[in-house]
């Protein structure tokens, strides 16, 4: 169980430090005036400090240590930890709750939002979805085969502007808005693995159909490019399986199942009702 001593900073700019085995739900709670009494009527609240521990003695030792600490004191704290890329961090009820570094949230499970791209299409007369193989120097999957562009959503984009970014920056599609269709947005939770974290995510789905061979000009955290059947990607979600493969230029391909990083049974479940229109347009 994780358990997290965290730093809110109220609207009046005073600070309120508290302890849970929860910090989405309880952010929620205090945003609601249901937490801490400190924190009733000082909303909005942010987020601006947190640690994790594997107990909750551990977890509410640290919130006495800070309690103790002055002020100074506790803005060096929050300073310590404010470093690289930022994301936006979430309630339980989807309120944001101010920027965390990225390294934090993955490293301790905060709740943000990420964007997918599925590229749909018929190839040789079979319908299919392109996945892209990520670079072997990456820190998460290394080699791994994903959706074809995937990405966190940067603090002030919306989900849409998102998308269409990290399909440019990933895998070099110059898509406009009118060429992605909406696919819901899906809760997934799941553990990192390489590198010890944990992911908890909203992630907004996308759809662009393109026909053929799509002007794919990978970057650099793209190694491949390959076309699955749809049959056979379906088919993943409930056996392991190897899948067949195609890469642009037409060789063959074997892409393992172990090395599917885009299995998600309610991300699918939602998206394959569009699939099927798509297809039978």
């Amino acid at each position: 169980m994780r358990n997290y001593t965290y730093i809110l900073r109220c609207a009046d700019d005073t600070l309120y430090c508290g302890w849970t085995n929860d910090l989405t739900a309880r952010l929620a709670a205090h945003n609601s005036g249901k937490g801490a009494k400190y924190t009733r009527g000082r909303g909005p609240l942010t987020l601006v400090y947190s640690e994790i521990f594997p107990t909750q003695s551990e977890a509410m030792r640290r919130e006495a240590e800070i309690k103790r600490l002055s002020r100074a004191q506790k803005q060096a704290l929050i300073e310590s930890q404010n470093s690289g890329e930022l994301l936006t961090v979430y309630d339980a009820d989807g309120q944001a709750c101010g920027e965390r570094p990225r390294a934090v949230v993955h490293a301790q499970g905060l709740y943000h939002h990420v964007c997918h791209l599925w590229t749909i299409g018929i190839r040789d007369g079979i319908p299919g979805l392109w996945l892209q193989q990520r670079q072997f120097d990456r820190p998460l999957y290394p080699g791994g085969f994903d959706l074809s562009a995937t990405g966190h959503i940067d603090p002030g984009e919306t989900p849409q502007t998102a998308m269409l970014r990290e399909a440019r920056e990933e895998c070099g599609l110059m898509l406009r808005p009118e060429d992605i269709l909406t696919a819901g947005s899906y809760r997934q939770q799941y553990a990192r693995g390489e590198d010890g974290g944990f992911d908890d995510e909203l992630a907004f789905a996308f759809l662009t159909h393109i026909d053929g061979i799509p002007p794919f000009a990978p970057g650099c955290e793209v190694a491949d490019m390959v076309f699955v059947a749809l049959s056979d990607f379906a088919a993943a979600h409930d056996t392991a399986h190897d899948l067949p493969a195609h890469r642009m230029d037409g060789s063959a391909r074997t892409v393992p199942h172990e090395s599917l990083c885009c299995l998600h049974q309610s991300e699918w479940e939602g998206v394959k009702p569009l699939l099927e229109q798509q297809f039978q347009g």
